[in-house]
């Protein structure tokens, strides 16, 4: 074999070799970096003991609902309401929701919890902002910043929700 060609097998085989293993030399490894494992939102406000999981908000014609669970993880109890821009008024809205004692979940609208009886701005497919008050004030970042959460509008018409908004509401 002449030198010519050993170089061309070798220069072809570091191709193929750096082609096929090249991708796990240079980007994160997708596995390890944290996701909602479901449809809804999710926060941490550990400043305030407070988690929000699973927020999404269903609606089908004049049917609407919104479901999460809030997680309070502080030892003293928190109260815990919504604003947010109502769908037919256009109007900031506010809402309790419960007061959730120290260390406990309350969930909205599953688990046999009553739905949380909102109606707000967007369309299946699309996107709401919403806002979590804690104590009757804002949550705020570290740079005082209100806290605001962007949450999926899913359609009612899909099986897997239409359950969920014939849940009573509060």
């Amino acid at each position: 074999m002449s030198l010519r060609k050993a170089l061309v097998a070798l220069a072809l085989s570091a191709a193929v070799l750096g082609g096929t293993t090249g991708c796990s030399f240079s980007s994160q490894v997708e596995t390890m970096k944290p996701y909602t494992p479901s449809d809804g939102f999710q926060a941490d406000y550990p400043e305030f003991d407070l988690k929000v999981r699973n927020v999404l908000y269903i609606t089908i014609g004049d049917q609407s609902t919104l479901i999460g669970s809030i997680i309070n993880t502080g030892k003293n109890p928190a109260s815990v309401s919504i604003r947010y821009a109502d769908g037919v008024t256009g109007q900031v809205t506010e809402k309790d929701i419960a007061t959730i004692a120290g260390g406990r979940k309350y969930d909205i609208g599953f688990n046999g919890a009553p739905n949380l009886d909102v109606t707000l701005q967007g369309v299946a497919g699309g996107l709401t902002e919403v806002q979590f008050l804690l104590d009757g004030a804002e949550i705020k970042d570290a740079a005082g910043n209100v806290e605001r959460l962007t949450i999926p509008v899913v359609d009612g018409t899909l099986a897997e929700y239409r359950a969920l908004l014939e849940q009573p509401a509060e």
